[in-house]
């Protein structure tokens, strides 16, 4: 997260790092960094027959590197130790781990650590016969620098500000689980058509740290006060304090894509509803997502495919802070603002019950190469991202001004990128984005498409 605004303009700063994440995302796109190594599970006298291919454990490490103009330069290690049998489709098990942080300026000037993300997960495809999927994760998170700008659509960024006054600090042990059941399917090799329930828990424990002299520190004061204005934001702002939070989540999600990491044709959409009892704080609340994407081949398979996606977030209840920037319950996104929601748009720029994003790729595979014996195609992509949020379903005046202002009011992201794709499954994204409602910048380099 930016800790002063980052607007477009000539500085050395965004132009430094312009150039040297360009050089890491070439880096990480083509040299094959890391270590490997698989052992067969002997069944046999002939240790090196077809069954020692079929039966095995393989164990990698890459290094974990990229960057984000809202956290900034990322450092860590992945990796993934994943088991083989006969009979189990992609694998028996999946075990993988990151280590990650990143690095950033800070306000006065000198370096800190924004962002800490680190996560065991365990991946258990194939059960039943092929029909359930479980996964489970533990991890601990931080951002030092969650931004909170104040709520709803006509929130806006003090240009002046202290550089702490649109952050506060949020630290969260957690541990999530869920399973995948297929209802139905007809998937053939050529793409996917199956329609999957799923539902699981997550349990966080959440720190909260306000900075002094922030808003939202002001906010909570004016809602400890008792006044007018504290008395509007009180329905609004919750989770302030130190709490625990349980989540139950469930839905549907039907896909019909032609490949999970770079379709060219099909669908993918989620249906789904997370909700929390209230373990903690009185924090009693439900969310309801439908997210869907849509791909379609123009010319030549790959070589050029429009991808749109759509989402649309309704929040009821008591919600937590951190959740008024969220959308969705099996993949979820912050948003709007963000290098996964609204590129060029601040990470956490906008937070309100009701969100909507929307988004729009033209991809387009160029030029094909080998080094050695691994396979690769660098492409480009132009894009265009867009999202509002509504703080609440009426309308709500703090300061004698209403938090939310009338349609269209999108905030829009615009820009064009860099695709490295490796193999089958691994993508090297690099995009430059531009917001034409915020007057703001962001780079983001990263793996995957954001969809």
């Amino acid at each position: 997260m930016d800790n002063l605004p980052n607007r477009f303009v000539t500085d050395s700063r965004w132009l430094r790092a312009v150039a040297v994440c360009g050089l890491l995302a070439l880096a990480a796109a083509i040299a094959p960094i890391g270590v490997s190594a698989a052992w067969a599970e002997e069944s046999g006298a002939d240790a090196g027959g077809d069954e020692k291919k079929a039966k095995r454990t393989e164990f990698g490490v890459l290094p974990a590197i990229n960057y984000d103009s809202d956290l900034g330069f990322g450092f860590g290690a992945i990796g993934t130790l994943v088991g083989f049998e006969p009979g189990y489709r992609p694998y028996r098990w999946r075990l993988e781990f990151l280590l990650y942080a990143t690095v950033k300026e800070s306000p006065d000037g000198g370096a800190e650590l924004p962002y800490h993300d680190d996560y065991l997960i365990l991946d258990l495809p194939g059960l039943l016969q092929n029909r359930l999927r479980l996964r489970s994760r533990v991890g601990f998170a931080r951002i030092s620098t969650a931004g909170y700008y104040g709520l709803g659509n006509a929130s806006e960024e003090l240009e002046d500000a202290d550089g702490r006054y649109h952050q506060y600090d949020r630290i969260n042990p957690h541990i999530e689980s869920y399973g995948r059941f297929k209802l139905w399917d007809r998937s053939t090799d050529e793409h996917a058509l199956r329609l999957e329930v799923f539902g699981g828990f997550g349990f966080w424990y959440n720190v909260i740290n306000l900075y002094e002299g922030s808003l939202l520190a002001q906010q909570q004061a004016e809602i400890e006060q008792g006044t007018p204005d504290g008395a509007a934001l009180s329905s609004l702002l919750n989770g302030l304090d130190d709490h625990a939070m349980l989540t139950l989540s469930g839905g549907l999600l039907f896909d019909t894509r032609d490949h999970e990491y770079a379709p060219t044709r099909g669908s993918f959409t989620e249906l789904s509803v997370r909700a929390s009892p209230g373990v903690d704080a009185d924090l009693r609340f439900a969310g309801f997502t439908l997210n869907t994407r849509w791909f379609q081949s123009l010319y030549g398979g790959d070589k050029l495919v429009l991808a749109v996606r759509a989402i649309g977030d309704v929040l009821v209840g008591s919600v937590p802070i951190y959740d008024l920037a969220t959308l969705g319950a099996f993949n979820s996104v912050s948003g709007p603002g963000g290098g996964s929601s609204v590129r060029g748009v601040l990470f956490n720029r906008f937070l309100g019950k009701i969100k909507v994003v929307g988004n729009a790729e033209l991809r387009a595979q160029l030029l094909p190469f080998s080094i050695g014996s691994q396979q690769f195609n660098l492409g480009v992509i132009t894009f265009v991202d867009a999202g509002r949020v509504w703080a609440d379903f009426e309308q709500v005046e703090v300061n004698g001004q209403e938090l939310d202002n009338s349609l269209p009011n999108f905030a829009l992201g615009v820009g064009a990128g860099l695709r490295v794709r490796w193999g089958e499954t691994f993508i090297v994204r690099a995009d430059p984005a531009y917001s034409l409602t915020e007057e703001t910048f962001g780079l983001y380099i990263n793996i995957n498409h954001i969809f």
